[in-house]
């Protein structure tokens, strides 16, 4: 009996033991309070949008209307004889055949093929020089695109030199000067799209610009090649860079007048699928803006001797054609 009440006593006093633990036990978790969700990661921020791609048109485009800004002068032989009696001579560069550059060439000056330009040093201020001045109009355009430092002999080797075995050819109106028709009307360009160029596959500026340069040759045609082609109708744009007085005062059938300085603004009005020939007096600023337009995707050509081939009216070439009487005959080294 008494062992049945003790256990009875045992087992109540286990129960309250209990009863008064869970409480406790409660309460020691009752004070921590969860840890708190982890914040969530800011989202990324957008991307911006790709800047659309310049197409090489646009960057040689650019190039070109840098270039205008500022294009390279045609030094008289007198000027650059000057400097060289003062020993402050630019790099002078012949553009000549190397044979003819063997028979003769102006004091110091380096021979040179006309595909070799981009490989000129650009920390020298260039003079290049060819036979009348029109090759070396077209590679001072293409240099100076190219951020060089370039000028041009005004009528090349033939202002230069009286010997004929040294200055090979120049300008001679007996056999070089036309009288073809000219007319007064002013003629309008169309409006056309631009050429699409793929002569690089680099996105940088200067390496299109540099591709571009690259694909450039003088191209020439002659009077009577021109008039013919007149004659015939065919597809081309003329284009006059004579200023406007002139112009107005007699151009070549069908020519549109552009101004060598504004060339850029008014591509819009050459159409890009025919050939473009250009003229302006003798053939210097045609040969600059041809040059141009071929790095510019155009077909584009110099009219040789310019308006002095066309016509031997001085009211209509303005009496600026090239006269051996002029040429004073300076040294040259072979």
């Amino acid at each position: 009996m008494r062992e049945r009440l003790w256990c009875s006593v045992t087992t109540i006093i286990v129960l309250l033991a209990l009863l008064v633990a869970l409480p406790l036990l409660s309460a020691c978790g009752a004070g921590e309070e969860p840890a708190p969700a982890p914040a969530p990661a800011p989202a990324p921020a957008p991307s911006p949008a790709p800047a659309p791609a310049e197409s090489e048109f646009d960057a040689v485009k650019d190039a070109v209307a840098e270039y205008l800004t500022q294009t390279a002068p045609n030094v008289k032989a007198a000027d650059l004889h000057m400097s060289i009696a003062e020993d402050d001579a630019p790099y002078i560069v012949s553009l000549r055949k190397a044979e003819d550059y063997a028979k003769g060439h102006i004091p110091g000056a380096v021979n040179i093929a006309f595909s070799e330009l981009t490989t000129l040093p650009k920390d020298e201020e260039i003079l290049v020089y060819c036979y009348t001045g029109q090759s070396a109009s077209f590679a001072a355009a293409l240099l100076g695109t190219l951020d060089y430092d370039v000028q041009n002999l005004l009528h090349g080797m033939s202002s230069w030199s009286t010997d004929p075995a040294v200055y090979i050819s120049r300008f001679n109106p007996e056999t070089d000067q036309g009288d073809f028709a000219v007319e007064t009307t002013a003629n309008e360009g169309g409006t056309f799209s631009f050429p699409e160029l793929e002569n690089t596959t680099s996105n940088d500026a200067d390496e299109i610009v540099l591709a571009a340069a690259k694909t450039v040759a003088p191209k020439y045609i002659t009077a009577a090649d021109l008039n013919m082609k007149i004659a015939e109708d065919e597809d081309m744009t003329i284009v006059s860079m004579r200023n406007a007085d002139d112009y107005a005062t007699g151009h070549v059938p069908g020519a549109i007048n552009i101004g060598l300085s504004s060339l850029a603004d008014n591509l819009d009005k050459i159409d890009p699928d025919a050939p473009v020939y250009l003229y302006c007096y003798t053939g210097h600023s045609a040969a600059q803006g041809a040059s141009l337009l071929n790095m510019l995707g155009y077909d584009a050509y110099s009219l040789k001797f310019g308006m002095c081939s066309w016509s031997s009216d001085e009211a209509v070439n303005m009496g600026k054609c090239f006269d051996a009487a002029g040429v004073q005959g300076y040294e040259v080294e072979k």
